[in-house]
């Protein structure tokens, strides 16, 4: 109707139009929103952890039953809005549409974590101790045992406390001596016993909630050593059988420490059945300086290590057997037979949070091989994340949760990207033998950079938070360690366990301890320099929130929607680095001040007695590292004195009052006043503040900010009111 040359200027107009910046960049921006399609249910589990995370962290008990009914409301709002019959074909209204359905299912995985959370902490109620107890008689089974020096910490399944109607389930006791007792025998103790603590300082971890989800009721230490008794077995077949394996796993362990005694044989008990009672304190720091604590800790390296060396020796001698290669898939026949190892392994190796962790996530990928699914994919990761967080929500605050998934997603993440640049690469000639196994060491090694420098950047902001503390030498020692891992001591310990029920398993253990012996020699070469470890002060809440969003962001979009994680991850940093630190640090029993004079040089006080816990983590939060610590003199004049007066940085004053002549010092007036001693009444009206023995019973350890002179508290417990909150 145009006619022919009319039609061609509409054309080239079209081409014009079609061709200029703002409709490519609206025609780019959708096509990466449409990459995102299959990516919006990845957020699904993140939501229902932090619905967890809220709901544990919240200062009282929200509402009983509030979080169901918020599911319920916001699940079927998502179902109504996607479902709602339109005859619009408008492209904006549907995408909004979407994206409104999909907000209200985010909304309702946070409520469904948070009533995961209000439900598991009802079913894990049982009695604690509600004051200090002692000394009582103290009757129970062994249920794990923690050796130290000069002291061992038992586990106890208590069977009677002396006085006590309801006793707890678990109590847990330091008594003298090196490893006294094995699992599962009887003993009686007597002992003085009290609620389990919370956090040292504020954001800190809260020991007493993971007690109380582990159903501890009270710690403490005996007077004098236990002594065996003979008690009939618990009633409860559970708790036979808890003992059972308990007592199995303590004579697994015995037996590997008895075939080769010393850091080796140790470490080997460790790693094949997570029992670290023998490990010397010493090995232990220099393992954990080094960035090599993991491996003693049964998790996701040895889940992996025992269903893939499973999996890859049945794969293989099922397609070595020509009538059941032709008849059945062997890649499942490995993956069932490496899924009942890992089961058992499971419940040999104590079935601790980690290890069931691991667990989930192992057995989400080999029944993803068992349907014919991927194994390695974000899909799976985030089913067995949302496992996880449903069944045990109180994990979702330990750091273990969070530096695992953490690592795990950012590797699957590398793979994918990975596995897509592989596909869309050239295929090259093969370069001949020679070149070709070149090249595949050049790849393996590239390969073990690359997972290294990944994980370590997805767990740093989390070992940051937690610990305030950073491994200088992490990167190399596990590239040094990682071959010995993965081709000695993992076919060491499956050869052993293959050879143990015919009697034959001493020189594979022997071959194992080896190899630990020579990792522990990396540990002391990486983690004994006294650079080693480098202390940093604690993130602030918001930092630390964004950073893992920002991690999050990254892993679970896909193509260049990934890299918006980059200016987060800057913003989380510039928090960190201009966020207020404080210029004193104090625990929740004063046995470490840590301080910063106006001179800007930070000094320690130690009132009431020594604690080398309580110092290196109240310094840790300051950015203070055990070996600095160790080089602070105390202040000239503090020592005997019966009150300490300090001058901090940005204007003010504190006073440690150690006697009770100490509050008629003059020195006292307008500073501020730490003491465990009760203060007399007129002391607030001359002090700035005040703390003393009723307020920290209250409130517990804290940090003191002081800016222009004036001073604000934050401490470790406010008016939080929770089930597992101390007395």
């Amino acid at each position: 109707m145009i006619g022919a040359a009319g039609a061609r200027g509409v054309r080239r107009r079209w081409r014009r139009v079609a061709a200029s910046p703002r409709t490519l960049g609206f025609a780019a921006l959708v096509r990466l929103v449409s990459a995102q399609r299959d990516r919006w249910i990845l957020w699904l589990p993140a939501a229902a952890a932090s619905g967890a995370a809220a709901w544990l962290a919240a200062p009282t008990d929200p509402p009983r039953w509030f979080a169901l009914a918020g599911f319920a409301a916001l699940a079927g709002a998502a179902v109504l809005i996607a479902a709602w019959p339109t005859r619009a074909r408008n492209d904006v209204w549907e995408a909004l549409r979407r994206v409104g359905a999909g907000m209200c299912l985010l909304g309702g995985f946070a409520a469904l974590g948070a009533a995961a959370a209000e439900i598991r902490a009802a079913h894990v109620a049982s009695p604690r101790l509600s004051a200090q107890l002692g000394p009582v008689i103290v009757e129970g089974w062994v249920d794990a045992v923690e050796a130290g020096e000069p002291r061992t910490r038992l586990r106890l399944l208590v069977h009677r406390i002396e006085g006590v109607a309801e006793p707890p389930r678990f109590v847990r006791v330091s008594t003298p001596g090196v490893r006294a007792f094995s699992a599962g025998r009887a003993i009686r103790c007597r002992a003085i016993l009290r609620p389990p603590e919370g956090p040292l300082a504020p954001g800190f971890f809260d020991f007493a909630r993971r007690a109380y989800f582990e159903r501890l009721g009270g710690t403490g230490f005996t007077l004098g050593g236990c002594r065996p008794i003979a008690l009939p077995a618990p009633a409860a077949w559970m708790d036979r059988a808890r003992l059972w394996l308990a007592a199995v796993r303590s004579d697994m362990s015995e037996a590997i420490y008895a075939a080769s005694p010393g850091p080796g044989g140790a470490v080997a008990a460790s790693v094949v059945v997570g029992d670290r009672s023998h490990i010397p304190p010493d090995v232990n720091e220099a393992l954990f300086n080094a960035g090599l604590g993991h491996i003693l800790s049964v998790s996701g390296l040895h889940m992996s290590i025992a269903g893939g060396v499973v999996y890859a020796a049945l794969a293989t001698l099922a397609a070595l057997i020509a009538p059941l290669a032709l008849r059945l898939p062997a890649q499942k026949i490995a993956a069932a037979g490496a899924l009942m190892t890992l089961t058992f392994y499971l419940l040999i190796s104590g079935a601790s949070v980690p290890a069931q962790r691991a667990y989930v996530m192992a057995a989400v990928a080999l029944g993803a091989k068992l349907i014919d699914r991927p194994a390695i994919s974000m899909r799976g990761l985030a089913l067995a994340a949302l496992i996880i967080v449903l069944a045990t929500p109180d994990s979702v605050l330990e750091p273990g949760f969070q530096m695992s998934f953490a690592a795990t997603a950012a590797l699957v993440a590398v793979f994918e990207a990975w596995d897509k640049a592989r596909k869309a690469a050239w295929p090259l000639p093969t370069p001949g033998p020679i070149v070709g196994s070149l090249q595949g060491i050049g790849r393996a090694i590239g390969g073990a950079l690359l997972v290294s420098f990944v994980a370590g950047l997805a767990t740093d902001p989390f070992a940051l938070y937690h610990f305030q503390r950073f491994s200088v030498y992490g990167l190399p020692s596990n590239l040094a360690v990682a071959p010995l891992v993965s081709f000695v001591m993992a076919p060491a310990a499956a050869l052993a366990a293959a050879l143990a029920p015919f009697g034959q398993a001493e020189p594979a253990l022997q071959v194992l301890a080896a190899a630990c012996d020579l990792m522990v020699g990396i540990a002391r070469a990486f983690g004994e320099r006294p650079e080693a470890l480098r202390a940093l002060p604690k993130p602030p809440d918001a930092a630390f929130i964004l950073a893992a969003f920002a991690i999050m962001w990254a892993c679970l979009w896909r193509g260049a929607l990934r890299w918006a994680g980059a200016p987060m991850f800057a913003g989380a940093a510039a928090l960190y680095a201009f966020a207020e630190r404080p210029v004193l640090l104090f625990d929740g029993e004063v046995r470490a001040i840590v301080a910063q004079r106006e001179d800007a040089a930070w000094t320690l006080l130690r009132p009431y007695g020594r604690s080398t816990f309580a110092r290196d983590r109240i310094g840790a939060a300051a950015g203070l590292s055990p070996a600095r610590l160790n080089l602070i003199a105390p202040p000239e004049g503090c020592a005997e004195a019966a009150v300490c007066v300090l001058p901090l940085r940005g204007g003010a004053r504190v006073a440690v009052v150690t006697a009770a002549a100490g509050f008629a010092d003059s020195r006292l007036e307008g500073a501020l006043v730490i003491t465990r001693l009760r203060a007399p009444a007129g002391l607030r009206a001359r002090a700035a503040a005040v703390i003393d023995a009723d307020d920290i019973a209250r409130r517990g350890g804290g940090f003191v900010y002081v800016k222009e002179g004036f001073v604000r508290l934050r401490r470790a417990r406010g008016a939080a009111r929770r089930p597992w909150t101390p007395p």
